[in-house]
């Protein structure tokens, strides 16, 4: 009995697994068929073929600029939230001071209030800074990944023993010293995960942006990609390679520091 009800689950996981997989694998194989054998039968390309990649390169010369402009409002988002999210937390989590509670409530508060409530008093707001059409203006799109950051950092560094901060105080070190050397090292896991967590927020970002950038030449790439695909409305393989460079770069992210990024959500429920 108890090894069909292990092969019972083991299936219902491989068939959880299965469809979870299957649109993936179907946008990779229709990337790698030929245009004129799109709606062919079958679900393998014969022959494959990396002709749709070199197509969307050559008659699209901005997609590479798209790709460029995610990359850098990724890498952006994610060291200014790491940052702040890490240094917010640690004042939550270590230090006591007047209304921290108060604040932290009011933070988690933030957390339970839908991001579109804040997408006209942002526009107005970068609007009169002059930030719209520009990289500055995505900034307040990512206000609620920052949020988010600063509980898992604060509920991570809570698990920490304080005979670490002792020790460094009779050391001679200041908090902000402290801070660098001692509670930094630490929050590996907590730090990967969240950095995971902003990655994906920023490389998939799509409503901000639209709402924000005008031209062309700025655009993110899911903005870009519906340009791409207003254009080649019925070029699916075209449509399916074009998504591969939104998609494998947050798979190989995720796959590379999977294990961190479960130990880092996994030290939220620790408390000291």
């Amino acid at each position: 009995m108890r090894a069909v009800r292990r092969a019972f689950f083991y299936a219902v996981l491989l068939a959880g697994a299965t469809v979870s997989a299957f649109p993936f694998v179907f946008s990779v194989l229709m990337s790698l068929r030929e245009p004129a054998r799109t709606f062919v039968p079958g679900i393998m390309p014969e022959p494959p073929t990396l002709a749709n990649y070199v197509e969307i390169l050559r008659s699209t010369p901005l997609f590479l600029r798209w790709v460029g402009n995610s990359v850098v409002v990724a890498v952006v988002t994610v060291l200014g939230v790491l940052v702040l999210s890490l240094m917010a937390g640690y004042a939550f989590a270590r230090i006591r001071f007047h209304g921290r509670s108060g604040l932290f409530v009011m933070m988690l508060g933030s957390m339970m209030v839908p991001g579109q409530v804040f997408w006209i008093p942002n526009y107005v707001t970068i609007a009169k800074l002059g930030w719209v059409n520009s990289y500055l203006g995505l900034i307040p799109g990512f206000v609620g990944t920052l949020t988010a950051g600063v509980f898992l950092a604060s509920q991570s560094l809570k698990s920490l023993p304080r005979e670490l901060e002792e020790a460094a105080m009779l050391d001679g070190l200041s908090r902000y010293a402290m801070f660098v050397r001692v509670i930094l090292p630490l929050t590996g896991p907590a730090a990967t995960a969240l950095a995971i967590m902003s990655f994906m927020a920023s490389w998939n970002a799509f409503a901000w942006p639209v709402i924000v950038l005008n031209s062309p030449e700025l655009f993110t790439l899911p903005v870009g990609l519906n340009f791409f695909k207003g254009i080649h409305v019925t070029q699916w393989t075209l449509i399916m390679a074009a998504s591969m460079f939104n998609t494998i770069p947050v798979l190989a992210v995720f796959l590379v520091f999977q294990r961190y990024f479960v130990r880092g959500i996994a030290s939220v429920g620790i408390k000291d």
